[in-house]
């Protein structure tokens, strides 16, 4: 009986590993074993800052108190960042958000042990009722594997593509393109 239960052992592990090896489609990403790793990452990190294992930081910058704030073009740099670290201080989570008079975009990034970026969630609205979400997923390496964009609502719109980040604490701590304000008590 233990050698039959070794054997099947052995089919499933090589079976997953070959399913592993095939590319990642439109039909089968939802459960390719890579995309599935990062959700199994994106959900212990969750429950990490549900329990209250993460630091929490954040910083927000007010263009209205530029000098040149009637002349400023639209901000997408970010001006809301908030930074999530582990204990040893290693990021986790950053979040940055920004938009101009017409559209905003937050995009959220998550970090395994290694410090690789792993999964990006970008969301963005218009002021012509346009929602969008974008799920992107990260190898091991930190190489791009897979993205699924979707226009939650709205005729659509042509949303600034906003940079990752691979270093969120050099980012965070970076300087902003206008002046930084007092930080508003938000939930998160």
């Amino acid at each position: 009986m233990k050698n039959l239960l070794w054997v099947l052992s052995l089919v499933l592990l090589a079976n997953h590993s070959a399913f592993a090896d095939e590319p990642i489609t439109e039909k089968n990403w939802a459960s390719h074993p890579q995309i599935v790793e990062v959700r199994m990452l994106y959900q212990k990190i969750m429950a990490e800052k549900a329990a209250g294992k993460l630091r929490r930081k954040a910083r927000e910058f007010d263009c209205s108190l530029a000098p040149d704030f009637a002349n400023r073009e639209p901000d997408y740099e970010g001006y809301i960042r908030i930074l999530y670290t582990d204990r040893s201080g290693k990021p986790r989570i950053y979040y940055h958000e920004g938009g101009s008079e017409d559209s905003m975009v937050r995009i959220e990034l998550y970090y395994d042990d290694n410090g690789k970026l792993r999964f990006a969630l970008t969301k963005g609205g218009a002021v012509n009722n346009t929602k969008m979400e974008r799920r992107t997923y990260f190898s091991r390496s930190g190489e791009k594997i897979w993205d699924d964009d979707k226009i939650l609502e709205g005729p659509g719109y042509s949303f600034v593509e906003w940079g990752l980040v691979d270093d969120p604490v050099r980012e965070f701590n970076g300087k902003g393109s206008c002046p930084e304000a007092k930080p508003r008590a938000r939930a998160r």
